[in-house]
């Protein structure tokens, strides 16, 4: 019976000391004080207007971002496009994974004397 309290005395002594142990390493991976680091090493999704030189994009919030790596939006001058990327809120830039063109939205276009409307 005591052998069996003493395991349960170091196992719960030893406890705490293996959490300290793992909160210690995430705290050291994060710089002290800053979120950004966190935040800016998942990859978002911003929609925006690329400039006629195409180091900079327009989001649709009026954000102006520049791009790290221009050539990647090489031929998509002065579209709308959808951009996965890495943001540094910090310098304005963002890093761009890929490109999607956005799709014009098409209105539908109605007339009454379709058969649609007939009866």
């Amino acid at each position: 019976m005591k052998k069996w309290s003493l395991v349960l005395l170091a196992v719960a002594l030893l406890m705490p000391i293996t959490a300290v142990a793992q909160h210690s390493s995430k705290a050291a991976e994060a710089k002290p004080g800053s979120k950004t680091s966190i935040v800016a090493r998942k990859a978002v999704s911003i929609f925006g207007q690329i400039s006629k030189d195409g180091k900079t994009l327009v989001s649709e919030e009026n954000d102006i971002w520049s791009v790290t790596n221009p050539n990647v939006l090489a031929g998509h001058e002065g579209q709308q496009v959808s951009v996965k990327c890495q943001v540094n809120p910090d310098k304005n830039e963002i890093h761009v994974f890929s490109v999607k063109v956005a799709l014009m939205e098409l209105k539908p276009a109605s007339n009454k004397t379709d058969s649609a409307f007939r009866r």
